[in-house]
């Protein structure tokens, strides 16, 4: 062979080898696929064009192109005959699992229905979003999720979001392969469910005649139709909650009929103070009232036309009984079913409402308070939220009652990031060691919560929710023993782009590599060389200090709801030329968002810099001067105890 010859055999074998060749060891997706084997080879995403939707998977294909399209994919054309993206339907797969797998200039996706279609397609939007110089690496991937239920509660009753607002959070959420969107429609503060035999409701309990700006906002069945129909397309089941027998005030406000002792009750905003709030513990509904559980019906039957969801929520959370234990109509029921306990009632009001559920072919879930006697059933489904659900988990499942889990630790969003840390939220196993294995399947999925007593805004909302979320994603979708911190840290620092191209306003977490802050009896060392003095009542063992040790997931949290009254100093030991001072309360409820930021360039007299937003937060530029001190005096009564991250001076 010559020289020439020779030279030009082995560049190509060599550029052959090197198109063979694996383009990266690894593939950047959240939640990580149970299996992935990565293969020679790639695939250029511009050769992306064509894909195929049988109508066995795609009842809506037009549809389904506009959603893959959304992935990175704008040109993408349907053709049957010569698809680069190749749909088979395999009716031996699980429902939610699919196989996607890029080798030979071709994407083939196996599933046996739309939602391990939907699955497949968010897996390859991801590996898009992801590939570095237009390069897909060929893959083999076989993934199923380890939940079926893997949801998010939105509290649309404390605040509203608008119809536009919820797809957008639907589209988030589909993103990491979330599935289930819990609403919960009503509560004290509003009844957001429009019925047309009903129309008080809505007219009443969403009225506030010193909030006419946050007034008449509310859900009509074409609304929630209209989400419903957007939701399913994205592979999300939505949940109504009607949330009873207690959290009522707003039903009360437009129906006083229902209740105990009859009078006039009011709808009230979180924006307004608890001192002003009427009647706001008599917020359950008579239960010896027979047009009480007639109204239920009635609620069921509003819910069945509206949502073809299998499961209805209806609430059963944080009832007193003090007010039925005076009513004559409730009494005379608990005589007439010989109870001895005065919880009992609401047993009895829970039977009821099962009963009509199932009446109209549905299957209610409640939260955990109605297994606390027994009474739910395996008909039923019970929903663990208080404290860590580890108690709650093992009472249902000794009654083989099927489960959600949805515990303030790991769970609940509102809690600011101290408290629900991402990291504590990736290494939160949702089963309890002790269950035995035959127990397992009955624990059905996984659900974030997010009331949003405190959350106003979509901004603030997503800020709440990501980069958590997706951790929590990973929980439900992969299995415990294929997790991994590490690998996930470096994913999610990767994933803060793609999350704000989807427009994701995420928390940007300095502390991400940190588990949940446990305060100590021993005070913490401060940032520097000073002297803490506060009028705040202290709750123990949540030190003062901690506001200041230079730390942003240690706070202080104060053990009263403070007023005008009530400061926090920071005395240096020797001055400090400042030149900023950021001042970061909670980024849960309790946060401040009346008071004032002061400094003292003598110790003594102070001057206003700044003033604290709605979101808690306080910012001031200074002049680089010296100064001695640091104030916040709070101007206005809140209702939340303060919680203090950091006072940061530069």
């Amino acid at each position: 062979m010559s020289p020439k010859l020779l030279s030009q055999t082995l560049g190509a074998l060599l550029l052959f080898s090197s198109c063979e060749s694996k383009i990266t060891d690894h593939v950047s997706l959240i939640p990580q696929p149970n299996n992935v084997e990565i293969l020679n080879g790639s695939l250029p995403i511009a050769k992306i064009a064509t894909v195929n939707l049988p109508s066995s998977i795609f009842a809506m294909p037009d549809s389904a192109l506009s959603i893959i399209r959304n992935g990175g994919l704008q040109h993408l054309a349907i053709d049957n005959a010569n698809a680069v993206i190749n749909f088979t339907e395999n009716k031996s797969l699980a429902p939610n699992a699919y196989t996607l797998n890029i080798n030979n200039g071709k994407i083939n996706i196996e599933c046996a229905d739309y939602s391990g279609a939907f699955n497949a397609i968010k897996t390859l939007q991801q590996l898009i979003a992801t590939a570095g110089n237009g390069m897909l690496p060929n893959v083999a991937i076989s993934d199923s999720p380890r939940f079926q239920y893997r949801g998010l509660m939105l509290d649309c009753s404390r605040h509203f979001w608008t119809v536009d607002e919820l797809k957008e959070s639907i589209d988030q959420m589909s993103y990491f392969k979330l599935n289930k969107l819990h609403l919960h429609l009503t509560d004290n503060n509003a009844w957001r469910l429009y019925m047309e035999k009903y129309p008080e409701l809505t007219e009443k309990g969403t009225f506030y005649a010193n909030f006419p700006e946050l007034s008449g906002k509310y859900y009509t069945k074409e609304d929630l139709k209209e989400v419903v129909r957007y939701a399913a397309l994205r592979n999300i089941e939505v949940i109504p909650e009607v949330d009873m027998p207690g959290h009522n005030t707003a039903l009360l406000a437009a129906m006083p009929n229902l209740s105990c002792n009859g009078g006039t009750f009011e709808a009230y905003p979180e924006e307004m103070p608890l001192n002003q709030r009427r009647r706001g513990n008599e917020n359950m509904i008579c239960v010896g009232n027979p047009q009480s559980i007639a109204f239920v019906e009635d609620v069921i039957k509003e819910l069945v036309d509206i949502f073809p969801s299998q499961y209805i929520h209806m609430g059963g959370d944080e009832v007193p009984t003090t007010y039925w234990e005076s009513c004559p109509k409730c009494m005379s029921l608990y005589k007439k079913q010989g109870f001895t306990k005065p919880g009992q009632i609401q047993d009895y009001f829970t039977k009821q409402v099962s009963d009509l559920t199932r009446k109209y072919g549905k299957t209610m879930i409640g939260w955990d308070e109605i297994d606390e006697r027994g009474v739910a059933t395996p008909e039923d489904v019970v929903m663990v939220w208080r404290n860590d659900g580890v108690e709650q988990q093992k009472h249902a499942l000794s009654r083989n009652i099927p489960i959600i889990m949805t515990p303030q630790h790991g769970c609940y969003y509102d809690w600011g990031y101290a408290g629900n840390s991402t990291r504590k939220i990736y290494e939160w196993e949702p089963i309890d060691s002790t269950i035995t294995a035959d127990k397992h399947d009955l624990v059905k999925g996984v659900q974030a919560c997010l009331w949003t007593e405190r959350v106003a805004t979509q901004d603030r909302l997503e800020w709440m929710l990501y980069p958590r979320i997706t951790a929590l994603a990973e929980v439900m979708w992969t299995e415990p023993g294929k997790k991994n911190w590490e690998s996930f840290y470096e994913r999610i620092n990767a994933y803060y782009p793609i999350m704000a191209s989807l427009g994701i306003n995420y928390y940007e977490d300095d502390a991400l590599n940190e588990t949940e802050f446990a305060p100590t009896d021993e005070k913490p060392a401060l940032v520097r060389h000073a002297h803490i003095e506060t009028n705040i009542p202290q709750n123990f063992p949540y030190h003062p200090e901690y506001a200041f040790d230079g730390r942003t997931n240690s706070f202080y949290w104060g053990g009263t709801s403070v007023g005008k009254d009530h400061y926090f100093t920071i005395l240096l030991g020797e001055p400090v030329n400042a030149k900023e001072i950021e001042v970061i309360t909670g980024d849960s409820k309790d946060y401040i968002t009346m008071a004032d930021l002061l400094v003292s360039k003598d110790g003594t007299t102070y001057e206003k810099v700044g003033v604290f937003n709605d979101l808690g937060e306080a910012k001031a530029k200074l002049d680089g001067s010296a100064i001695k001190a640091v104030k916040i005096q709070i101007t206005g009564q809140h209702t939340c105890w303060p919680i203090i991250k950091e006072i940061i001076i530069k």
